[in-house]
């Protein structure tokens, strides 16, 4: 069993998850975000043309940067209720 939480509402289940199976319930797992990115990171890296945000790099060194600061990793899970509610507001914006 697997404490989650709704991103979006903050309500809070435990589900039955087999790790790097599927998972059987409603819930849409996002996957995991760094919250202390900013401290943890070394370099940010930055699009060197503007328009084309997938092609080279380059590095620029961040001064906000802590080797005492851990990473947290935090679950992004979304409740079956939230779901629908979005799903119901990508179908009224089609035309």
């Amino acid at each position: 069993m697997h404490k989650v939480t709704c991103m979006d509402c903050g309500k809070t289940e435990r589900i039955e998850v087999h790790h790097g199976q599927h998972i059987d319930s409603d819930w849409a797992y996002y996957g995991k975000l760094n919250i202390n990115g900013r401290q943890t990171s070394k370099y940010f890296l930055k699009p060197i043309d503007p328009d084309n945000l997938f092609g080279a790099v380059e590095k620029i060194p961040n001064s906000c940067y802590d080797p005492k600061v851990k990473p947290k990793n935090v679950e992004m899970w979304s409740c079956p209720q939230c779901m629908a509610q979005l799903k119901k507001k990508e179908r009224t914006k089609k035309p």
